[in-house]
């Protein structure tokens, strides 16, 4: 009786096992880096095989500890939300014991990486890949005066019947030059036009938004390709013979890229699919003195009607340095919504939460950007610091909130009471 107490202690007491790169580490490496660090991705260099991760191991351990990746910006303080990037830290102790025991690569098979199969898309659209934007090698002047490198670019989707879109998929010939791409419907032929004053060039160097409808308003991207997905149960509603209109923002990689964009749509709407449509809380200008740190604009909108919040896309500049946006109901109870202390557009895409959140009829609906225009700011494109005037039509800075009306037959009514807060935006003086 005592051997079988004591082969129980010393069997409790045992080292935990050795981490192996095939049966602990390739699986963390697969569902938090492979997204980006595979090809077509937008990591500089690819993260796949036992070869990639082991010359790298202690990098990614200190990228991972730091925070730095994998790459997200959203506070844990606002409401859930849907596909949180992030490494745990029991997933980063992992790594860090399979290095102190030397990278063994353990036996067995590895995990199959599988392409899940061919999804059709519902409707596509793509630039001429006959005549990609030329990015240079080498950042122009322009992004160290304060200007983006950015092109807004049509793609056609001659879609004959209207559609009820659920997702879509954004690719990019050059993943690792694109930094952020901003999506709106345009039924009216608006980018067109714009695409036609320069017909030797694709796309055209403005902004995306579509009159008073925001780029971004139908979603976001971060870095290289990806999907923006409603979550289920919601719906975007197309007319027939949209474009998609993608504002795209690139950084030049140190050669020459030739950029090819293409994005497909899908229709997986459910019965009794809800169709979404947007608020936009903006500040429409800003005037800041140079070297003002601590420059704080804010906004409160009194919502007309009742909405259930499914999402919502940020938007500013690099010399924002945080911003929040939050919900007070009649009796003053207060909800954090989205909240960004170390706000960095090129990763602001858009985040939908775990479940929707519900402004009821006269529910208040406050954001606050706060601005550092300051050689303090690692991300001041105004280097060295300078007083700066930035205005736009759809707000300088602005959280698009994704919405559906409780009451159907209030789409409308939401519609134009956006559309008059936008227009009383502009009017204003300021």
């Amino acid at each position: 009786m005592i051997e079988i107490l004591l082969a129980t202690v010393f069997a409790q007491q045992e080292e935990p096992r050795v981490p192996t790169w095939k049966q602990d580490v390739h699986e963390i490496i697969l569902s938090n880096c492979m997204p980006c660090h595979s090809s077509g991705g937008a990591g500089a260099f690819h993260l796949l095989r036992y070869e990639d991760v082991a010359g790298r191991a202690s990098f990614i351990v200190e990228l991972t500890r730091n925070g730095v990746m994998p790459p997200w910006k959203v506070d844990d303080s606002g409401l859930p939300v849907h596909h949180k990037r992030g490494i745990s830290k029991e997933e980063i102790e992992t790594i860090q014991r399979w290095i102190d025991a030397g990278k063994p690569e353990g036996d067995g098979a590895e995990i199959a990486i599988c392409g899940g199969g061919l999804v059709i898309p519902d409707a596509t659209g793509h630039t001429n890949p006959d005549t990609p934007w030329i990015i240079p090698a080498e950042s122009a002047a322009r992004w160290h005066k304060g200007i983006r490198d950015k092109r807004t670019f049509v793609l056609p989707i001659n879609n004959p019947n209207p559609m009820k879109v659920t997702s879509l998929k954004f690719s990019t010939t050059a993943p690792r030059a694109v930094q952020m791409v901003c999506f709106v419907f345009d039924h009216q032929g608006r980018a067109r036009m714009f695409d036609g004053w320069d017909p030797d060039e694709p796309g055209y160097e403005m902004m995306g938004d579509i009159g008073w409808v925001p780029s971004g308003a139908h979603g976001k991207i971060g870095p290289g390709s990806g999907v923006v997905s409603l979550p289920h149960g919601f719906h975007w509603e197309v007319p027939p013979n949209i474009d998609v209109v993608a504002e795209t923002h690139f950084r030049p990689t140190g050669k020459i890229e030739q950029l090819s964009l293409s994005v497909d749509l899908f229709e997986d709407a459910i019965e009794g699919s809800r169709a979404v449509q947007e608020i936009v809380s903006m500040i429409r200008r800003i005037v800041i003195e140079a070297d003002d740190d601590a420059f704080v604009a804010t906004e409160h909108l009194d919502i007309p009607i009742a909405v259930d919040v499914i999402g919502i896309t940020p938007r500013a500049g690099a010399e924002c340095s945080g911003m929040n946006i939050s919900s007070t109901n009649s009796e003053g109870t207060k909800q954090l919504l989205l909240s960004y202390s170390d706000w960095d557009p090129h990763y602001g895409e858009t985040v939908f939460f775990t479940k929707p959140f519900r402004v009821m009829k006269g529910d208040t609906i406050t954001s606050a950007w706060n601005f550092n225009n300051s050689d303090s700011n690692p991300r001041n494109p105004f280097v060295p610091a300078q007083f700066i005037d930035l205005a736009r039509k759809t707000g300088v800075a602005n959280f698009v909130l994704h919405v559906a009306p409780v009451q159907v037959e209030q789409a409308s009514d939401l519609y134009e009471w956006n559309l008059s807060m936008l227009r009383k935006r502009q009017r204003a003086v300021q």
